[in-house]
């Protein structure tokens, strides 16, 4: 609420799987239009062939800054940054130079693998070491919530609908803080629903300079 108030933009990322969640939040009825993503080509979803190479991308050194670099991110913005592990470069090194940058920068991580995994960042730190918020899943380790004695390896992961079901929950607190404040949330509406598309096509004009997947 205090980076639409202030003129900012909103922005997601996620890698993999924990790009869904970040997908989730864009161009959505009922969201907020100032919600970007910022997509980094390989690493957004499994669309990418293999699958596989969207794991290693996660893995790269120097990437983060890279696709930043190339970005219309700036300070006053804000970056949600979605990875369940956050022991990855990509989402570690995302968050250091965003808010390098002066982006305050929300993770959305399982804090517990900070005590359960190592991390594969040069510097031993995690996304939640470099964030002005985290929010906490709570997903357990390795992402698979159900266990059978018959079943060699736990299965049933919780991930993307834990983490959407808090995104959406920020963002529908964010239009209510809004509100409170007087100002009204730049939200969207279904373009299923009679007078969809003239209400969108107003809040694309007033918010031009700061939606950037109309481009």
């Amino acid at each position: 609420a205090d980076t639409v108030a202030g003129g900012g933009r909103l922005i997601a990322f996620g890698a993999g799987h924990s790009s869904l969640a970040a997908q989730d939040v864009v161009y959505r009825a009922g969201g907020l239009a100032l919600m970007n993503l910022l997509a980094v080509p390989g690493a957004v979803g499994v669309d990418v062939m293999p699958a596989t190479l969207g794991s290693a991308l996660e893995r790269v050194d120097g990437l983060a800054a890279a696709v930043l670099d190339s970005s219309p991110i700036r300070s006053g913005d804000a970056l949600v940054i979605v990875s369940l592990s956050g022991r990855n470069a990509l989402p570690v090194e995302m968050a250091v130079n965003a808010r390098a940058l002066g982006v305050k920068v929300i993770g959305v991580t399982s804090v517990a693998y900070a005590t359960e995994t190592t991390s594969r960042h040069v510097s031993g730190t995690y996304l939640k070491d470099h964030c002005d918020l985290v929010l906490d899943s709570k997903i357990a380790v390795g992402d698979a919530e159900l266990t059978l004695d018959t079943v060699p390896a736990p299965f049933a992961p919780a991930s993307t609908v834990v983490t959407t079901a808090l995104l959406q929950a920020v963002m529908a607190t964010t239009a209510g803080v809004l509100a409170d404040r007087g100002i009204e949330p730049p939200l969207l509406r279904s373009g299923n629903v009679d007078g969809g598309h003239e209400w969108n096509g107003l809040v694309f004009e007033q918010y031009a300079d700061r939606i950037f997947y109309r481009r």
